[in-house]
């Protein structure tokens, strides 16, 4: 006599939050409207699923209401009041986002019939924004504000008054679950045999993370009030890079010993910069080998059997140490900062002791902001 056991598969999640430094945007995020702005606080991500009944526990960790943004504005009022809005994709980013205004003991996120979401290859992304509005639809020509973006002045630092919220994430244990059964009703907390605190960032239960970066608090009068600076888009520094050749090919003995042979040119150019000023970037160089494998520079024979030959890199006159940063200081606004990487200290000995060929290596380049 058999008997036959029913058994359910979970499809494992794993749930991040990434909290982004805070600005002030005109129309944001999935926003069209140039009197809406809005700060946003960072993304949720979820990989794996299906996920039901997703929902944000307890909003009044978050910020259940308005959230008031302090500093000055052409109206005179020097505040607004801004709501805190769940932006979800639950059809994946490219298509339009549910939109939730937070308010209650608990949030549901998503507004689909089933109230569930499948995850594939697409992870489920919810977005967290501040907007001075609660209008839910994106596209409206004329939303009502608690005051228009263009009462904010450019490059004036604000602050979120009293605002250091958490939050937790929770999800249903089957899919005939509502979040009302799921949350206990108004209680806010996760009845255990109907739903579960997802563990976010490594962190389970309620209260469990952070909405927003610690380095966003940086008033020493206002230790709970994040600032932040309202910047126009069109005025922030930035930085494209250009290298003059794609690939170069020259003969070993052109840098051999004290040689140096030119394989490229780096060109950065700043945009919106102020003339005369100086501005940095850090410059990390790598190849296809990796650091854990060798500190050198290595060319890699086309064909197996021949050892590498290792070689020293030079940008400009400065030796390059592999996968460590150099600052490129002094760079002026435009496109005149130019900079040579050369290829030496080949020995000529390792070339003697190896076959005739082609050698080669990949250079990696990689820019970032100090």
């Amino acid at each position: 006599m058999l008997s036959s056991i029913p058994s359910l598969l979970f499809g494992a999640i794993t749930v991040t939050y990434t909290a982004v430094p805070l600005e002030l945007k005109t129309a944001p995020g999935p926003y069209t409207s140039t009197a809406v702005i809005g700060i946003k606080l960072g993304t949720l991500r979820v990989d794996g699923g299906p996920i039901y009944t997703p929902v944000w526990g307890n909003t009044t960790e978050v910020a259940s209401g308005t959230v008031k943004v302090k500093g000055p504005m052409s109206n005179g009022s020097n505040e607004a009041m801004f709501y805190l809005m769940s932006v979800a994709y639950p059809n994946g980013e490219s298509q339009p986002p549910t939109i939730k205004v937070f308010s209650g003991a608990f949030l549901s996120i998503v507004s689909l019939p089933q109230n569930w979401v499948t995850v594939s290859a697409d992870p489920f992304i919810v977005e967290l924004w501040l907007l001075n509005t609660a209008d839910t639809n994106n596209n409206t020509n004329n939303p009502s504000t608690t005051c228009s973006a263009s009462d904010f002045q450019m490059n004036a630092a604000y602050t979120l008054e009293s605002f250091r919220p958490e939050f937790s994430f929770v999800t249903a244990n089957r899919p005939d679950r509502n979040a009302n059964s799921m949350m206990q009703g108004q209680t806010g907390n996760a009845n255990p045999s109907n739903g579960t605190y997802a563990i976010v960032n490594g962190n389970g239960g309620p209260d469990s993370t952070p909405i927003v970066e610690s380095t966003a608090y940086t008033d020493p009068d206002n230790p709970n009030s994040p600032v932040m600076t309202y910047v126009d888009p069109s005025q922030i520094v930035s930085y494209s890079v250009f290298l003059s050749e794609q690939t170069k090919t020259f003969n070993l003995s052109e840098a051999v010993g004290t040689n140096r042979k030119d394989v490229n040119t780096m060109t950065i150019t700043v945009s919106n910069g102020i003339a005369g000023a100086n501005y940095s970037q850090k410059v990390i160089f790598t190849d296809l080998t990796p650091v854990s494998t060798s500190a050198e520079f290595r060319m890699l024979p086309e064909e197996s059997g021949p050892n590498p030959i290792p070689f020293k890199l030079y940008f400009d006159s400065t030796e390059v140490v592999k996968g460590e940063a150099i600052t490129w200081s002094s760079l002026q606004n435009g496109s005149s900062n130019t900079k040579t990487i050369r290829i030496g200290g080949i020995d000529q000995n390792v070339i003697d002791s190896l076959a005739s060929g082609t050698y080669s290596d990949t250079i990696n380049v990689e820019i970032q902001n100090l």
